[in-house]
């Protein structure tokens, strides 16, 4: 069990539970209650009182504690299933090497957790967007780890553990080629996401020279004003695969960057006559559950966020060890794809 499935159980964020197994003010008696409730209904056992090596024995180690921030992002099971994989999964690596972890999720750009901002932490793992430059002068006096891909060009600081977006890309554009689709296109729903633009430009590439047609599928410009939670509405899908559809010659294979975009996708496709899977293939990435409910359900890239959150912790830890190596670590972590049940399409 996981600090995860307790936040869903409890019906609360991550870093209410952090807070609540960490003892910090600032929760209620009734969330409390739920959290602990949750806890002993999941026989969740919190990270501070697993076993493991004894991380104080470690150079650079003072506190055996690890901050995971996220920044501007919404670490839920249900909004963002593939950060809550990588927090699943950082929470694991830190218990088995002894860390206890503390959950903040920062929307106040001029306040810290208390633990942070006392100094009572060893290093940060972070996601999500680049903090105020107050805030930034802060943290980067602590070994830091990013994990997962850029929201903005420039601002960041310290290593990074990230899905390979190039690979994803070529995977994706190798999947359509080998079943002999002659024009694909790639969904570009989400103009603001880094790795999404990473995705289309290797995947168009590789595309162009396997001889394939390619389109970009792409936002209006003025989407790019529309929140995270706007560019990904039913609505706004539906207006880009009418772009889609009007394209001469119609694309017969189609790259969706994201497995929650794939489901809306479909259901759009499907309101206009094409049959997924027949009339067009799909291929997806994040290996999210969701894709369960598809038929056929459409091959997936696996972006292994269990790998992130494990390498991002060794990663950390390592530089926690060696603050003055002058060396900017970036660890691109190799993605697979999951083929549907038929193998096929």
């Amino acid at each position: 069990m996981s600090l995860s499935e307790v936040a869903k159980l409890a019906g609360v964020s991550h870093a209410t539970v952090s807070r609540v197994i960490n003892r910090r003010p600032g929760v209620s008696q009734d969330l409390t209650r739920k959290v602990r409730d949750a806890m002993k209904r999941l026989n969740y056992t919190p990270p501070a009182k697993r076993r493991g090596p004894k991380p104080k024995s470690r150079s650079g180690v003072r506190t055996g504690n690890i901050a995971l921030l996220f920044v501007g992002t919404d670490p839920t099971l249900v909004v963002a299933p593939v950060a809550s994989g990588v927090l699943h999964a950082a929470e694991e690596a830190l218990a088995e090497r002894g860390f206890n972890m503390i959950v903040g999720q920062l929307s106040d750009s001029d306040r810290l957790p208390p633990t942070v901002a006392n100094g009572q932490v060893d290093g940060i793992l972070m996601h999500g967007y680049p903090p105020s430059a107050n805030m930034t002068e802060t943290l980067q006096r602590f070994p830091t780890v990013w994990m997962l891909s850029q929201r903005r060009p420039h601002g960041y600081w310290g290593d990074r553990v990230a899905p390979d977006n190039q690979a994803i890309g070529r995977i994706a554009a190798e999947y359509l080629v080998e079943r002999a689709h002659k024009h694909v296109a790639f969904f570009h729903s989400n103009t603001t996401h880094m790795g999404f633009a990473v995705r289309a430009n290797s995947f168009l590439e590789w595309a162009k020279e396997s001889g394939v047609s390619t389109a970009t599928i792409i936002a209006d410009p003025q989407a790019e004003h529309l929140s995270a939670e706007q560019q990904d509405s039913q609505q706004h899908m539906d207006s880009l695969v009418n772009r889609l559809l009007d394209l001469s010659p119609r694309p017969t294979g189609l790259f969706v960057p994201r497995d929650t975009i794939a489901v809306k996708v479909y259901r759009t496709l499907r309101d206009h006559g094409i049959e997924p899977g027949r009339d067009m293939t799909i291929v997806s990435c994040d290996n999210n559950n969701i894709l369960a409910g598809l038929s056929p359900r459409p091959a997936t890239i696996d972006i292994r966020p269990d790998v992130i959150g494990d390498r991002a912790v060794d990663q950390l830890i390592w530089r926690m060890e060696n603050p003055n190596i002058p060396v900017r670590s970036i660890c691109l972590v190799e993605p697979r794809l999951i083929l549907p049940e038929n193998g096929s399409r």
